[in-house]
């Protein structure tokens, strides 16, 4: 797996983690604080998968959109990540 493959991989993971924590905390103890933090966190992992995804070189069509897509570009990406990396 080259050097964009693996941040694209580490952003999208990521990524993930922080909307399952901005859910978690959603349905339990809806903390502002923790949202206050944990929303710009996500928003910037967010943007910086999409821009990578945009940006990178070699990078299938597929693998750009899904990079867009809210909520779940962290997840989309790592599936078609791995679909490239089994391809390269």
């Amino acid at each position: 797996m080259n050097g964009l493959l693996r941040t694209m991989a580490a952003l999208s993971a990521l990524e993930t983690v922080s909307v399952f924590a901005l859910l978690i905390n959603l349905a339990t103890v809806h903390d502002g604080t923790l949202a206050g933090v944990l929303g710009p966190v996500h928003g910037a992992l967010y943007l910086a998968v999409a821009v990578t995804a945009l940006l990178g070189r070699g990078l299938t069509t597929r693998t750009r959109v899904g990079a867009l897509v809210p909520v779940l570009s962290g997840p989309l990406t790592m599936v078609n990540l791995r679909q490239e990396a089994r391809s390269a």
